[in-house]
């Protein structure tokens, strides 16, 4: 009854990174519709679950008019070509967005800014970051969220003891503008 009759107001996790998802249903390949218009690409690598995760978030948080979406996941929709209208929805969406990328993904080797070791915070190859959106429901029809970024490159410990130190407000983020 609770999760039928209260809206869902905040989601938090840490969503599977499946590039070859089963899931393939038709109301989750329904909502993905809107990260994959006007593309025109090849490939569309937008079938991965993390990437339905995030839309199931967003679509609960539209729904409600409200809330906040707080994942740990594959990095590569920072930066992925295909990932584009995925990113302009979310901030057509959302009002702030905050990524913390943790990089660490060796299938590019990765490496810290001084050239040092750059490690996965996980046992995987692919990169992360830490996501999190919130809809206030105060943006302006037509306005984009602002988005916040940080990176953290270096060791596993190092990146365990700037994330053990750190609160939202204590990150130094750096607000990204459209170009």
């Amino acid at each position: 009854v609770i999760k039928r009759d209260c809206p869902v107001m905040v989601m938090i996790g840490n969503p599977p990174y499946s590039i070859s998802s089963q899931n393939k249903g038709e109301w989750i390949q329904g909502l993905l519709d809107c990260y994959k218009k006007n593309l025109n690409e090849k490939k569309l690598n937008l079938d991965d679950d993390y990437i339905k995760f995030i839309r199931l978030g967003q679509h609960y948080v539209e729904k409600n008019g409200s809330g906040i979406l707080a994942y740990i996941s594959n990095n590569s929709f920072i930066d992925g070509i295909t990932h584009r209208q995925m990113r302009l929805t979310l901030m057509q969406v959302f009002d702030e967005i905050y990524i913390l990328d943790l990089h660490g993904n060796s299938r590019k080797q990765e490496v810290a800014t001084d050239g040092s070791k750059d490690e996965n915070v996980f046992d995987i190859m692919q990169g992360v970051s830490i996501n999190i959106f919130v809809k206030t429901g105060r943006k302006e029809k037509g306005e984009l969220a602002k988005v916040y970024h940080q990176n953290i490159y270096g060791t596993r410990e190092y990146k365990y003891s700037c994330l053990n130190d750190a609160s939202l407000s204590s990150v130094q983020w750096t607000e990204l503008t459209q170009a």
